[in-house]
């Protein structure tokens, strides 16, 4: 996947959770444009801390670990409900 529309699912107001897909079967939901950062070949995936809590009013855990997963394992990103949680 190109960088540019990774960072065009970041930009998009109001912002809308995607589940990043990557080639090894592994998902990646991103909740929140502050938990992705973008660089000219890799995501690099905030992934916070288990069990942490996320409220209603837009906040957003702090990351605890993150992930570098190379853009050409990026096979897909697919827009999520925010109410729902999933865990990498």
């Amino acid at each position: 996947m190109r960088g540019d529309e990774l960072i065009a699912s970041l930009q998009a107001r109001p912002f809308q959770p995607f589940r990043m897909f990557v080639s090894d079967g592994l998902t990646f939901d991103v909740r929140h444009p502050e938990m992705l950062l973008v660089t000219r070949h890799a995501a690099i995936v905030g992934l916070p801390g288990q069990g942490a809590p996320e409220n209603g009013n837009g906040d957003y855990p702090n990351m605890d670990r993150h992930t570098i997963i190379n853009l050409l394992h990026v096979t897909r990103l697919e827009q999520i409900d925010s109410s729902s949680r999933r865990s990498p």
